[in-house]
């Protein structure tokens, strides 16, 4: 009876949620789905790609899930430096058209984006979410109009994981 008492009050002393019961997300594995990421924004056009604004990053949050996030420049163009002084009114209108030409496809790939991940992240449950969030560079004499500074996605992976496709799952969507 006494060797029943002190066990008791040993496992009592334990932590609740003991690592060992948690999901086994590793460093790996999300480094895999940012190179992924950064993979498919660089190969979206690629003659006229877009730039990457340093490397993504992911990061697991236990009870809530994966998130990844990056930078982009959807139009590369010469800023100010001493070969090009200055923005003429035609390359700030180029410019603008082509950020908002290219909208639909980044979001596509966002989208296409969470589906793999979902797939490729088998220890993040399925009732936790994968999230992915794209922010939009620009320079100070571009014109924003009708351009997010921000998207942000995410699903349930479970949902994720039930969609046919990547057009075919609910995936909630905020820009900024």
């Amino acid at each position: 009876m006494r060797m029943l008492l002190i066990a008791s009050i040993l496992l009592s002393a334990l932590p609740a949620g003991s690592m060992a019961d948690g999901p086994k997300v590793n460093r790996a594995m999300i480094e895999g789905m940012e190179h992924s990421l950064d993979q498919k924004l660089t190969g979206l056009w690629p003659l006229d790609p877009v730039e990457v604004l340093g490397v993504s990053q992911g990061t697991y949050i236990r009870g809530y899930g994966a998130l990844f996030l990056g930078e982009v420049n959807l139009a590369p163009a010469a800023g100010i430096s001493p070969f090009h002084q200055t923005i003429k009114p035609d390359e700030v209108v180029r410019t603008h058209e082509k950020k908002l030409q290219r909208m639909a496809a980044l979001r596509s790939t966002m989208r296409a984006m969470l589906v793999d991940s979902a797939r490729s992240l088998d220890a993040v449950p399925a009732d936790e979410q994968v999230a992915v969030g794209i922010s939009l560079f620009y320079w100070t004499w571009e014109n924003r109009e009708g351009l997010p500074a921000q998207i942000v996605m995410h699903a349930q992976r479970k949902a994720l994981l039930g969609a046919a496709n990547a057009e075919q799952a609910q995936i909630a969507s905020e820009e900024f």
